[in-house]
């Protein structure tokens, strides 16, 4: 196998977690994968509330929230191994969250690898082994002018396929609530507008052709309704148009539905569709209890080949002040 064969395949298996072989598959999969675990149950729907990883789905859900000013969270989706390479491929993930009146501050990072190839001679000996990953530093802020809120987001990102390279993306979004308490009787909803991971291209050589974020812009929201003080129903919808790099342009699209109890315990289905070829059924439980919260998610592709996968949630609110 020579250094091209090499190239090639690590950077297949770089997006083998997000779609099948298909000529539309996208770089940087980190920016795509749903960190916050609730919206992975939900089909990756990030267009509707969020109790923990605030940053990666919706940060102006602090605003609204009161289970505490300040936010912690740890996730983990464990995708597994791929054949022909060693090690096993997870993301993780850390952020915070703090809220000061009417504002929000984040700060987070993601790391997405585990796995790692080795570059072979003609004769079929060892030269090197490489390590496949990527990392982000993530920051934001948000602002809740009463019903209507808005967010920026800012990421440096780190990628590393036998080569390394940089480059940094920006997000911005808005979004609308009817009703600002989650526990409100009857129909309420959110619905929401974002424009993620803008940002400017990157090469692993300089000589390399450039490669660029999947940049997108979406809409979609969450539809509410609660029956009891007891029982609560959410519809989640959503839908993404990855416009750049023109060449993987496609549409995605986030359905889910979770059934609430005593704002205590959930249960979560979902669906993802990607018109690249990427599609998964998801699944999910929660349970919160002031001041913690934990959400699990089973990921199963449709695609032939994929592996399913496990993601994990742990996140702490506090209202120090």
């Amino acid at each position: 196998m020579n250094k091209l064969s090499i190239l090639l395949l690590g950077t297949l298996c770089s997006v083998a977690s997000l779609s099948a072989q298909t000529t539309k598959a996208r770089s940087l999969p980190i920016l795509e994968m749903a960190v916050d675990t609730r919206s992975a149950a939900l089909g990756g729907n990030h267009y509707g509330e969020s109790h923990t990883s605030y940053l990666y789905a919706n940060p102006t859900s602090l605003l609204y929230s009161d289970e505490g000013n300040l936010s912690a969270s740890a996730s983990a989706r464990f995708l597994g191994k791929i054949e022909g390479f060693d090690g096993s491929r997870n993301l993780f993930n850390l952020a915070l969250g703090a809220r000061l009146g009417d504002h929000g501050f984040f700060l987070g990072g993601r790391y997405l690898g585990g796995l790692k190839f080795q570059e072979v001679d003609q004769a079929e000996r060892v030269k090197k082994t490489y390590a496949i990953e990527d990392y982000t530093i993530d920051v934001g802020y948000a602002l809740r002018l009463s019903s209507l809120s808005a967010y920026v987001t800012g990421s440096y990102i780190s990628t590393s396929l036998k080569r390394s390279a940089s480059t940094f993306v920006v997000g911005v979004g808005a979004f609308y609530r009817s009703q600002p308490a989650e526990d409100h009787l009857g129909l309420s909803y959110t619905i929401g507008a974002k424009a993620q991971n803008l940002g400017g291209s990157y090469r692993y050589t300089s000589k390399g052709s450039d490669a660029y974020p999947p940049a997108f812009f979406g809409l979609g929201g969450e539809l509410g309704y609660g029956i009891s003080a007891e029982h609560h129903l959410a519809l989640a919808l959503g839908a993404d148009y990855f416009f750049y790099p023109s060449n993987t342009r496609s549409t995605a699209l986030h359905v889910g539905g979770e059934y609430l109890f005593r704002q205590a315990y959930a249960l979560r289905l979902g669906y993802f569709y990607d018109s690249n070829g990427a599609k998964h059924f998801s699944a999910g439980a929660g349970l919160r209890f002031k001041p913690m919260n934990i959400d699990l998610a089973y990921l199963a592709p449709s695609a032939e080949g994929l592996k399913a996968a496990f993601q994990l949630t742990i996140g702490v609110n506090l209202g120090v002040f």
